[in-house]
C-alpha cells in the first residue's frame, strides 16, 4: 500500500512531493503543523486538531481561506487513497513561497502539505516494562502553545536521550517545573490524584491530554491540572507521557532513578482503558 502525499491540490506517491525551495515553512520554520490518527480506518478528533491548527495559524496571523471542513475531506481522501489498516496523517500549513526575507509578505499563498503513513502499534514492552526518560532544560521558545515546525529544541532534546540509551526526553523549566516530553504531555500520580502541568504558552495541550483527563474523571479519579516539580516527579507513584499516536505511554525511570514499583502502574492502565471505552470504541 502506498505512503501518500497530497501538495496544494495534488495527491501523489510520497516520494515525489516536493516545496519551493523559498517556501517559508523551510526557511524560516513559519509554519504550523498538527497529526492525526485514525481507528479502525476512521479519522479520530479531527474537528479538536483542526480546531488546534486554526489556533496556531491565527497566533501566526497566517491567513488563509480554507476551511476545517475541506481539510478533514482531505485527510479522508488521502486515507482512503493509502488504504492502511491504521493511518497517520500529518498536515502542515506554511505561509507560502516568497522571496526570503524576515519580514512577513504582503500577499503570499499558503502552502498546504498532507502526508499519510501506516501507523503500527507500540511494542509490548511499552506497557511491560514501561520507557526509560532523562529531564533536560527548557530551552524552547515562550510560545509552546503555539504548534509550529520549528522544533529543533525538540529534535537535539530527543537526540541527547538517545546518546544516553533512554527513550525520551523531559523538559523542566528554569523554575524546576516540568512542561512535557519532546512529543507528549505528562502525566504523575500522587496518593492517588492524577495530575498534569496545567495549559499554558510554556506547553503544547494535547487532544490526547483533555480527553484522558475527561476519562479519568469519568473513572472517579481524583485530577488536578497543577505546577509539577521535578522533585514530585521523582517521587511520583507513576509517571506516563501521552500523545496522539502513542496513546499511553508508562514512564518506569526518569534520570536513573526508578518511578514507584519501577513497573507500569494501575492508574495509567485503568484510564487508558476508560479512553479507549468512552472515545475509541465506546
Amino acid at each position: 500500500m502506498p505512503e501518500i502525499a497530497y501538495v496544494n491540490g495534488e495527491f501523489l506517491p510520497l516520494e515525489q512531493a516536493m516545496i519551493h525551495v523559498e517556501d517559508r515553512g523551510f526557511q524560516f520554520a513559519d509554519s504550523a503543523y498538527e497529526v492525526m490518527r485514525t481507528y479502525d480506518g476512521k479519522l479520530f478528533s479531527a474537528e479538536e486538531h483542526l480546531a488546534r491548527l486554526f489556533r496556531s495559524l491565527s497566533a501566526l496571523e497566517l491567513e488563509h481561506r480554507f476551511t476545517a471542513k475541506e481539510l478533514i475531506c482531505i485527510a479522508e481522501e488521502a486515507v482512503r487513497r493509502a488504504g492502511f489498516a491504521e493511518a497517520m496523517v500529518y498536515l502542515q500549513v506554511t505561509r507560502g513561497v516568497a522571496r526570503r526575507h524576515r519580514g512577513v509578505p504582503a500577499r503570499c499563498a499558503p502552502t498546504i502539505v498532507m502526508t499519510v503513513r501506516e501507523l503500527h502499534h507500540p511494542p509490548p514492552s511499552q506497557w511491560e516494562n514501561g520507557l526509560s526518560c532523562i529531564t533536560v532544560p527548557d530551552s524552547r521558545w515562550g510560545r509552546c502553545d503555539i504548534k509550529t515546525v520549528a522544533l529543533l529544541a525538540n529534535v537535539l532534546a530527543y537526540q541527547a536521550a538517545q546518546k544516553a540509551g533512554v527513550n525520551d526526553a523531559i523538559f523542566i523549566g528554569v523554575d524546576g517545573t516540568v512542561t512535557e516530553a519532546t512529543a507528549g504531555n505528562i502525566f504523575i500520580v500522587v496518593s492517588g490524584e492524577l495530575r498534569t502541568p496545567p495549559k499554558s504558552p510554556r506547553l503544547l495541550s494535547g487532544i490526547t491530554r483533555d480527553k484522558l483527563l475527561e476519562a479519568a474523571r469519568v473513572a472517579g479519579i481524583p485530577c488536578a491540572e497543577r505546577t509539577v516539580t521535578k522533585m514530585e516527579l521523582l517521587a511520583a507513584d507513576e509517571v506516563f507521557v501521552t500523545s496522539t499516536t502513542n496513546e499511553v505511554s508508562p514512564v518506569t525511570v526518569v534520570d536513573g532513578h526508578k518511578i514507584g514499583t519501577g513497573k507500569p502502574g494501575p492508574f495509567a492502565k485503568r484510564v487508558y482503558k476508560q479512553f479507549l471505552q468512552i472515545f475509541v470504541r465506546p
